[in-house]
């Protein structure tokens, strides 16, 4: 056990360590000078002013980060305002040419997802978009991380979009004091839902990258975020529980004490792996690390992905922008009617990414560089560099 969590440790970058010691890291490389990242503006049109966390600067990437709280409403026309954080890193100046990712986790996951404190040169997306000349911004999306938790029943993934498209506007209209011309949204399982919802309905983004869930869904071949041997398929350890993997968020030790509204839910113990992951194709110590990291997520979006090809599940046709689907190979929530294999589904023709080394979770898998170098690639073609 004692050399099981050496190994981990040994792999957890500085940033991680920092968040709990409250030292001081050294970003960038001897002899570099980070970018100074700008202080918040006001502009006209938004629910209110950005303002600074001043603890959210760590990460992993070893890129020059700021963390900002966005004021959002879930609606429009709601008075009722709320506090989304993000993470904004680069590596350089910014100026309004530089390319700016807005990147989005999927559920039962936070920020860090993008930006996994586990060998961050491999794992870390937030690493090398930074390194490729992006800007980054890492968010946590209403009700998850940093963010605030109002009613989880009515957080799904319309609100999700409309909170989505108000980031898009705040770095449009230059509220990180920079007025961004390129603007990509990148997410991930019930992220890359929420990006399209958000890009659906003419958000003004440049281009969309979704992992983790296929492209038409109007058929579906599997459950987002759902476990093959839960939900839809043979009942789990918990008989009928129609949430199986999933449970009140208030049941875990992690999230006991927290108390949020009735409708957060998590993973429960030890069901990670088999849920996000796919023997083979990732580094044993990352399930620790899954399991420390976890998140919630919301009944609303739950209810959603499990109701059928509704709004969430059915293709998003008119989305106005170039968009590229990635999957892991072994997806078994995207391709659970493969048998787990989006290789021998109708996934494989229409995804424009298949990671061999993965499977749902892609970003921490031994695939994950690969996916992030094809995404680079991609958004050159579509006239995005930096």
């Amino acid at each position: 056990m004692r050399d099981h969590w050496a190994r981990i440790l040994a792999g957890v970058s500085p940033a991680l360590l920092c968040l709990s010691t409250g030292c001081v890291l050294d970003v960038g490389a001897a002899g570099e000078q980070p970018p100074a990242l700008p202080d918040p503006v006001s502009v006209d049109g938004m629910p209110g002013a950005v303002v600074v966390d001043a603890s959210g600067s760590a990460s992993p990437s070893g890129a020059a980060c700021r963390g900002y709280y966005f004021p959002v409403t879930q609606q429009e026309g709601s008075s009722a305002v709320h506090r989304v954080f993000g993470q904004l890193c680069a590596r350089a100046a910014l100026s309004p040419d530089t390319p700016i990712q807005i990147l989005l986790h999927g559920g039962t996951y936070d920020h860090a997802y993008w930006d996994w404190p586990y060998q961050p040169e491999t794992y870390s997306y937030v690493e090398h978009a930074t390194r490729q000349g992006f800007a980054t911004l890492n968010v946590d999306r209403l009700g998850y991380g940093k963010s605030d938790r109002p009613d989880p029943r009515a957080l799904g993934f319309a609100a999700a979009g409309h909170v989505t498209r108000q980031l898009v506007q705040y770095l449009r209209r230059g509220a990180l004091g920079v007025r961004f011309e390129a603007v990509v949204l990148n997410g991930h399982s019930m992220g890359g839902i929420t990006a399209e919802h958000a890009a659906t309905e003419g958000a003004g983004v440049d281009a969309v990258i979704i992992s983790g869930i296929a492209p038409d869904r109007s058929e579906p071949e599997g459950e987002p975020d759902a476990e093959p041997e839960g939900p839809g398929g043979p009942p789990g350890p918990e008989g009928a529980d129609p949430f199986y993997p999933f449970y009140p968020a208030e049941e875990d030790p992690k999230f006991a004490e927290r108390g949020w509204p009735a409708g957060y839910l998590t993973t429960r113990p030890d069901t990670r792996a088999a849920i996000f992951l796919h023997e083979g194709t990732y580094d044993p110590a990352i399930v620790g690390l899954e399991e420390s990291l976890k998140d919630t997520l919301t009944v609303a979006e739950l209810s959603t992905v499990r109701s059928g090809p509704d709004d969430a599940a059915a293709p998003a046709p008119d989305i106005r922008a170039p968009v590229l689907h990635a999957l892991g190979r072994h997806d078994a929530i995207a391709c659970g009617a493969s048998g787990g294999d989006c290789a021998a589904g109708r996934a494989a023709q229409e995804a424009g990414i298949l990671v061999p080394d993965s499977g749902h979770s892609i970003n921490v898998s031994r695939g994950a560089p690969l996916f992030y170098e094809r995404t680079f690639t991609w958004l050159a073609e579509q006239g995005i560099a930096p």
